[in-house]
């Protein structure tokens, strides 16, 4: 046998020894579609979990976002009456009452140019503190002093100026109420708890009044009715019981 036919056999042979192309190992570069295709146990089960928490993350989401059902929505009026012979309050304590007016419309009506019916539904609510609570922590009471009044007759009997006279001082002079915003407003209820949500259409600019008032371009308070047969807290009590037709 020459040289050459022994270098021949001998690169035969290292060529029999070596692995086929096709197979290739685990920790190669390039996995065959058997490795792809079987992931680990350990894999599976985080994939699994992932995919979980993933549902309950949109099920999270779609509750959050889910709107709350609108009880009753409409126009809110805010207003003070000055103290008696005050016909231009310069600060809080010229202010005698303040007064929100809720005007409700129709769940389905849509607000336009045209003038609003007077459905005979208006509420008016007395502020006993004057003003509205300017952070989340303070509580406050409002009183309905009427309801199921039209607007006109509220703006006839308790928002127009007035007159009397006493004994020792002769004739005094109530102001008129005077409004300091308008808005629109809904109440809405989330299964747990109300809130009643505004947005005020006027004035354009806050003014300082505004400011004073607690009065936002936005607001929002969470709302608890009280039945009035049952006595409240020493210093939100009313000087006489209500009373209520029979029928």
């Amino acid at each position: 046998m020459t040289a050459t036919t022994r270098s021949a056999a001998k690169r035969q042979e290292k060529t029999s020894e070596a692995p086929p192309t096709e197979e290739a190992h685990p920790g190669s570069k390039h996995k065959t579609d058997e490795s792809v295709g079987s992931p680990s146990p350990k894999r599976t089960k985080k994939d699994q979990k992932e995919k979980g928490t993933t549902k309950k993350n949109d099920k999270k989401e779609k509750t959050e976002s889910a709107p709350p059902n609108i009880l009753e929505k409409g126009i809110i009026y805010f207003f003070f009456r000055g103290r008696v012979d005050t016909p231009a309050p310069a600060s809080v304590d010229d202010i005698a009452r303040s007064h929100i007016i809720l005007r409700p419309i129709a769940k389905h009506a849509k607000l336009g140019t045209s003038p609003l019916s007077d459905a005979g539904n208006t509420r008016l609510f007395l502020i006993p503190k004057k003003t509205l609570p300017r952070t989340g922590r303070e509580r406050w009471t409002a009183v309905v002093e009427k309801s199921g009044a039209s607007f006109q007759t509220l703006k006839d009997e308790f928002l127009a100026a007035s007159e009397y006279e006493t004994k020792t001082a002769g004739v005094r002079h109530t102001p008129a109420a005077t409004p300091v915003g308008e808005g629109v407003y809904a109440i809405t209820s989330t299964g747990r708890e109300s809130h009643l949500a505004y947005l005020l259409t006027l004035p354009g600019e806050m003014g300082e009044v505004q400011r004073k008032m607690g009065l936002k371009e936005r607001g929002s308070f969470i709302m608890a009715t009280k039945n009035p047969e049952y006595p409240g807290p020493a210093n939100a009590r009313l000087p006489k019981g209500p009373e209520y037709p029979k029928k």
